[in-house]
């Protein structure tokens, strides 16, 4: 378990760890950013099809160096 208690599923850590570029970019966005991605994506684990979907995108965003979605309250959430 990490120091937060967010554990991060291993099937996720694998893809992200699969290449490096897109572990970097996992590493340098906000610690914020990547617990509500990847929380979104792990609540779908029992869903194979949408945790898929959904693992897909993020790890064909996070390569690119894009962060998407409302992950942050426009801006509210930054501080935490």
């Amino acid at each position: 378990m990490s120091p937060s208690g967010f554990v991060i599923d291993s099937d996720i850590l694998t893809a992200l760890q699969a290449d490096e570029i897109t572990w970097n970019n996992f590493m340098n966005f906000p610690p914020l950013y990547r617990r509500v991605r990847i929380d979104t994506i792990q609540i779908k684990k029992k869903q194979p099809e949408l945790f898929n979907s959904r693992l897909k995108k993020f790890i064909e965003n996070t390569k690119q160096n894009i962060m998407f979605g409302e992950w942050n309250d426009n801006g509210r959430l930054l501080d935490y």
